[in-house]
Parts: structure tokens; C-alpha cells; sequence
């Protein structure tokens, strides 16, 4: 999706949300009506570009965000000698990625890599546009022992633009250090 469609998209998907919260649904329908034909649009270019009627294709299997692909606030930083996000210290702390493009509503296992010692860690809140998760982090053996943590299924809506995850509470020496976040499909079933 090029750059200037993507930024449009988003600023529907925006004044959608701000439409919805202060009630005014028919302003918030009237944007996401914009946005989809937006996207359809998109298909259809890339569809006569590619000289295929096929639709784009949706992620097969696990979607993996990565700490060089984040845009972190609070202190979160991605330390270039490293291969994780640290600087987890205080409530409010977060890192967002942008989903990929076209991306299947449903549920989606979160598992996490991390590395957290005994008497740190704290709370999370995970969010794509409509849907949240909120989870505790538990500890691993030491700030060096990285393990994989299954967070539970986070619902996401078809095509969301971003994940973020944010710090609800923090304790002792921080957070986590957060290697990668992975988001698997559920069956091909799962609601939407």
C-alpha cells in the first residue's frame, strides 16, 4: 500500500474512533465507509497492475513484530547492539507496530518472547483499534533467560493498522526485556 494511501487510511480509521466515542455514529459509519472503499480501491489498483483478479493474500501463519520495527514512548529503546526492547520502568511505557496489509479479523494467539528476573515484571494491555488484552508478565529465571509466554487470544478487526502494547504497572527492576511479539491465526473459522 503506498504511504500516502496507508496515512489516508489511518486518518479515517482515527476520525472513525473519534466519531464513535463522542456518538456521533453516523459520522463514525460515514469514515469507515470511506476507509473500505479506500481499500478497495487499493485491491483493485494492485489487481490491474498485477493483471490478476485474485484477491491480495492474507497472512498464513504467524504475523512476528519485532523490536527494529517499533515505535516505542517512555523510555522504551531498541539498543542497536541488542536484539530487544528495554527501558520497560514506568506505567505508561509502550511500543506500537503497524500490522500488515490485508489482515483477516479473528482471533490471534499472543505469545511473547521476554526475559524478566524474580520480583519484576508487572501488568500489560495490548490494543489494536477496537480490542484489548490485559495480561501479568511472570518472571523468567534471570534478566538473560529469555522464554516464550502465551499472553491468550486477542481479538483484532479486519485490516486493523497497529498493535500496542503498554505498560499497565511495573515492578522492581522493570517490565520485561521483549524480544518479539507473535500473533497466530486462529482457525479459519474464528468470528470476526
Amino acid at each position: 500500500m503506498s504511504p500516502v494511501l496507508q496515512k489516508y487510511r489511518e486518518e479515517l480509521l482515527r476520525l472513525e474512533r473519534r466519531c464513535a466515542e463522542q456518538r456521533d455514529y453516523a459520522g463514525a459509519a460515514q469514515a469507515r465507509d470511506e476507509r473500505l472503499q479506500a481499500e478497495k480501491t487499493f485491491v483493485a489498483r494492485t489487481q490491474l497492475t498485477s493483471g490478476t483478479n485474485a484477491l491480495p493474500s492474507y497472512a498464513d501463519g504467524p504475523i512476528t513484530l519485532t523490536p527494529q520495527n517499533a515505535t516505542t514512548t517512555g523510555g522504551v529503546v531498541f539498543p542497536k547492539d541488542k536484539n530487544w526492547l528495554e527501558g520497560w520502568k514506568t506505567s505508561g511505557s509502550s511500543a506500537q507496530w503497524t500490522l500488515p496489509f490485508p489482515l483477516k479479523a479473528g482471533g490471534y494467539e499472543v505469545v511473547v518472547e521476554i526475559a524478566c528476573a524474580p520480583g519484576s515484571g508487572g501488568k500489560i494491555i495490548l490494543k489494536e483499534e477496537f480490542h484489548t488484552l490485559t495480561r501479568a508478565i511472570l518472571p523468567t529465571k534471570n534478566w538473560d533467560d529469555f522464554a516464550t509466554q502465551k499472553l491468550g487470544t486477542l481479538r483484532i478487526k479486519a485490516n486493523a493498522t497497529r498493535l500496542t502494547i503498554t505498560a499497565v504497572t511495573v515492578e522492581g527492576d522493570g517490565l520485561f526485556l521483549l524480544r518479539n511479539v507473535k500473533l497466530m491465526p486462529l482457525s479459519e473459522s474464528s468470528p470476526p
